[in-house]
């Protein structure tokens, strides 16, 4: 995590040591909508109320610089993308990849964050040589692969998923606590899944993690980036100022 950490901070110094650009009140004359769903360690609620996180803290400081008043609501994930499309309340969802059809109906800010490569998460007994490829992995007649339905596994992972077979990918409308109990119970081979994140999710679903192994595939590259997400019918000013706040990352 440390590296997506250090991105984060940077971007935090930056911005904390700038001035803000105008005051909330004159920014928009509604709270912007946040579209958010439980994701920790990256955005999710607190026992306080309160939403938190590396993903959601960096992006409220991106917009209290913009001068933007916001508010969260919290919403499933797979329901994020499709109140974007028909709702007509202008609104954004943070941290997001930006894949072509996404691209195609939304609006992407700079990026505001650059990830650590994705991990395969697989049962401790299935075999696997040390040093295997995500493109051998994929490759293989054997592997039987978990999806969540509407996610990006990033631009690498998701060329060499596209030509896998249809009969070896399964995609499921499933939180992954539930899809980590389908690959304890044989019904999947690998889910892909961030490295900050796969302890928490075995762990939800009631297993140690002496059970499962976390794969760190080499070719998979650091390149992905997140961006903040929004309707079209955001306000060009609004959206501008959005992009103006947000440093320049290698």
């Amino acid at each position: 995590m440390r590296a997506v950490v250090a991105w984060a901070l940077a971007l935090l110094a930056a911005l904390h040591g700038e001035p803000a650009r105008a005051d909330p009140a004159d920014a928009v004359e509604a709270p912007l909508r946040l579209y958010y769903y439980e994701r920790p360690p990256f955005h999710y609620t607190d026992a306080q109320g309160r939403v938190t996180g590396l993903f959601a803290e960096t992006t409220e400081q991106i917009l209290r610089r913009a001068g933007l008043r916001f508010e969260w609501v919290r919403m499933p994930a797979n329901r994020i993308l499709l109140a974007l499309r028909s709702e007509a309340t202008p609104a954004c969802s943070p941290a997001w990849y930006a894949t072509p059809e996404r691209q195609a109906d939304f609006w992407f800010s700079k990026p505001m964050l650059r990830d650590k490569p994705l991990i395969a998460l697989l049962r401790a007994d299935f075999p696997l040589e040390p040093g295997t490829t995500a493109r051998a992995f994929f490759q293989s007649p054997k592997v039987r692969l978990l999806l969540k339905q509407n996610f990006s596994q990033g631009a690498y992972m998701n060329a060499l998923i596209a030509r896998m077979p249809l009969a070896q990918v399964q995609q499921v409308s499933l939180e992954v606590p539930a899809m980590v109990q389908m690959l304890k119970r044989n019904r999947a081979d690998a889910i892909i899944t961030t490295a900050e994140e796969a302890s928490i999710f075995v762990g939800e679903a009631g297993y140690p993690m002496s059970e499962f192994l976390v794969v760190q595939f080499p070719d998979v590259p650091a390149e992905e980036y997140r961006y903040i997400l929004c309707k079209r019918t955001v306000p060009a000013q609004v959206r501008q100022r959005i992009d103006e706040t947000i440093p320049a990352l290698p």
